[in-house]
């Protein structure tokens, strides 16, 4: 029968597809998987710990301030961590984390914020804590629970980059460059792990009406002290366009986090896909980053001649 080849894990609704039965009312995962999310406070990391919770998954919902994180759900357990401690902290909340469900199936590295200001006027405190958030945490989580995944041979990591790593923004690049940093840090790590069985996927979505751009929130200006006159009409532009977007991004954040999990888990729209190295979420997401690789491809082209000059005769 086809039903020997179907892996054990599969779930009913990708065995139904399998099987190309009609489905109306898509039945959820019974393949039970343990998710680590961070962020959970608010934006994707909430409602991907919703989805997961809904589709009877496990979730270790995590925050700096799990008091400040508003689940409440039988699969959801609230837990406090904080991916800007250093590593052997990291280490020890990981370790106690995998004894909660037994396990830890899928990790979602979200945690993050944006740092505006200038480069010349951005203190070097402010581009380390930039950075330290949205890069040298997330590698130290990744550090911390890789040797579980190895143990078992099996997981995926899920990077929460941005569409931001492919152009620049001004008043914005220390968090356009921070992305950028993470996105190569997450595409390197895949082809490391990828021998341990451990998946990794690399999700930069658009402009999604979450709180990163509310103000006082994820948004961090830098201190007017440190402004710089030359530059007030780039600081200023920059600042009213975060004001007013706010609330007005084309991306709808529960819908984004169904797609993700589906594409995570190889369920609904995903059923029967590999999952991606990498994933743009969103149309405003496909059509920026589009057309950054249509510049870099002309930049290479317009210079392809005199580069190769460079190369020894034989």
């Amino acid at each position: 029968m086809r039903m020997v080849q179907i892996r054990k894990s599969i779930s009913i609704y990708q065995y139904i597809t399998y099987l190309n039965f009609p489905l109306t009312n898509p039945i959820p995962n019974i393949t039970m998987a343990v998710w680590l999310i961070t962020g959970c406070s608010s934006g994707f990391g909430l409602e991907l710990a919703k989805v997961a919770a809904s589709r009877g998954d496990k979730v270790l919902a995590a925050s700096r301030n799990p008091a400040n994180i508003q689940l409440s759900h039988q699969n959801i357990k609230l837990v406090r961590l904080n991916h800007n401690a250093p590593l052997e902290n990291i280490k020890t909340v990981v370790d106690d984390l995998v004894q909660v469900f037994g396990t830890i199936d899928i990790v979602v590295n979200n945690a993050g914020y944006v740092q505006t200001g200038t480069l010349e006027e951005s203190t070097p405190e402010e581009t380390f804590n930039q950075f330290q958030a949205n890069v040298f945490g997330p590698l130290n989580l990744y550090r911390a629970v890789l040797p579980h995944l190895r143990a078992k041979k099996s997981g995926t990591l899920v990077t929460m980059g941005s569409m931001a790593a492919w152009y620049p923004m001004n008043s914005c690049n220390l968090y356009n460059m921070s992305k950028a940093a993470l996105r190569w840090a997450g595409i390197g790590l895949a082809e490391e792990v990828k021998q341990f069985g451990i998946k990794h996927t690399l999700v930069e979505p658009g402009f999604f009406r979450t709180s990163l751009l509310k103000p006082g929130a994820n948004l961090s200006g830098t201190p007017a002290k440190t402004r710089i006159p030359e530059y007030d009409e780039l600081n200023t532009t920059a600042d009213e366009a975060f004001k007013n977007f706010h609330g007005g991004q084309l991306g709808d954040p529960v819908k984004g986090a169904k797609i993700i999990y589906e594409v995570v888990t190889g369920t609904g729209v995903a059923a029967g896909k590999e999952l991606p190295g990498f994933f743009p979420v969103g149309s405003d997401a496909t059509e920026e980053i589009g057309k950054a690789l249509d510049k870099t491809r002309e930049d290479v082209e317009a210079w392809r001649d005199i580069s190769k000059l460079t190369d020894f005769k034989e």
